[in-house]
C-alpha cells in the first residue's frame, strides 16, 4: 500500500450505508462545505490519493468506493447509471444532510450526473473530470492488454504501466510505482463493469436537467484525454450549450487521470471555482 494512501486511510473517518445485499464504504476528512468525490471505473476512492489532503484543507471531503468496487458490495443486478445513483443518493440523505458540491471523474460524472439531479435541493455545484456519456463520438485508441493466471506479478505490472499510458496519462513518464499499485489492487477488486452506459448520452440529459434548474456545471478535461483525443472541443461546446459561459478547463498536457496526473492544477481549479460556488443549495428549482 502506497504510504499516502495508509496515512490517509487512518486518518479517515469511514462510514457504511446500505448496498445491495451489503454496505456501500465512505471515507470522510476535514470540515466545512461538503465535497463529495466519485472516482471512475476499475477504481475506489484512491483514484483521488493526490487530492484529498489539499482538498480536505478547505473543505470537508467524501469519497466513497462506487457499488461493486474496492470495499463496496454489489449493486443488485441488473445496474444502470440510475441504479447506482439511487444506492449513493440513499446514503448521501444520511451523510450529507447539508448543500454539497459534487465532483465526479469519468464513470463516477456519469453516476454523480444522475445523483445530481435527485438532489437537486442539497446541490450547490457539479463537476465532470474527463466524463462521456454525453452522446459524442470518443476518439480510437490502442487495445488494451488484458491479465491472464499465468503472469507473475512483474508481468501484471507491464501490463498496467501499459494500459495506463494508453487510456489514462497524457505523459507516460509520469506512470510512477504509486500509479501502478493503485491500478493493480483496483482493477483486481472491481466486480462490475461500466458497459455500454459511458456510450450514451445520459449524463448530457442530466446536465440539461441541471442547467434547468440553475445549478452551476464545470466541466475539466485534460488536454490529451484518451477518451475525447482531438474531439475535446466537441465536450466543451456541448457544456457551453447547455450552461453558457459554465467553466470549462484545460489541463496543458494530462491525460484521463488527470487528478492523479496533474493534482496540483486539479486542486487549484477545485479549490477556486468551488469556493466561489458557494450559494445555499435552496435557490435551486427542480426542473
Amino acid at each position: 500500500m502506497p504510504e499516502l494512501q495508509g496515512r490517509l486511510d487512518r486518518a479517515a473517518r469511514r462510514h457504511e450505508t446500505p448496498c445491495g445485499d451489503g454496505s456501500m464504504v465512505w471515507r470522510e476528512w476535514g470540515a466545512g462545505r461538503t465535497v463529495l468525490l466519485l472516482h471512475g471505473s476499475f477504481g475506489s476512492w484512491t483514484h483521488w490519493l493526490r487530492n484529498i489532503e489539499a482538498l480536505a484543507a478547505r473543505f470537508r471531503v467524501l469519497a466513497c468506493d462506487l457499488p461493486g468496487m474496492g470495499e463496496s458490495a454489489l449493486p443488485p443486478l441488473p445496474f444502470d447509471a440510475g441504479s447506482l445513483a439511487d444506492i449513493l443518493a440513499e446514503g448521501l440523505r444520511r451523510l450529507a444532510p447539508e448543500p454539497f458540491h459534487l465532483v465526479g471523474f469519468s464513470f463516477g460524472g456519469i453516476v454523480g450526473g444522475h445523483v445530481a439531479v435527485r438532489m437537486l435541493p442539497r446541490m450547490l455545484s457539479y463537476t465532470a473530470i474527463g466524463s462521456n456519456a454525453l452522446g459524442l463520438p470518443m476518439a480510437a485508441r490502442a487495445t488494451l492488454r488484458k491479465p491472464n493466471r499465468n503472469m507473475g506479478e512483474a508481468e501484471i505490472l507491464d501490463l498496467h504501466r501499459h494500459n495506463l499510458g494508453v487510456q489514462m496519462f497524457g505523459d507516460a513518464g509520469k506512470i510512477d510505482a504509486v500509479a501502478l499499485a493503485l491500478q493493480n489492487a483496483n482493477t483486481r477488486r472491481a466486480r462490475i463493469r461500466s458497459g455500454s452506459i459511458p456510450a450514451g448520452d445520459s449524463l448530457a440529459r442530466r446536465l440539461r436537467e441541471m442547467a434547468a434548474a440553475g445549478l452551476p456545471i464545470q466541466g475539466i478535461w485534460g488536454e490529451r484525454d484518451a477518451t475525447a483525443g482531438d474531439l475535446l472541443h466537441t465536450r466543451r461546446a456541448l457544456f457551453r450549450a447547455v450552461q453558457p459561459g459554465c467553466p470549462f478547463h484545460i489541463v496543458p498536457g494530462a491525460g484521463h487521470w488527470a487528478a492523479f496526473e496533474a493534482p496540483d492544477e486539479i486542486n487549484r481549479i477545485l479549490i477556486e471555482s468551488l469556493s466561489a460556488m458557494e450559494v445555499p443549495a435552496c435557490t435551486h428549482s427542480k426542473p
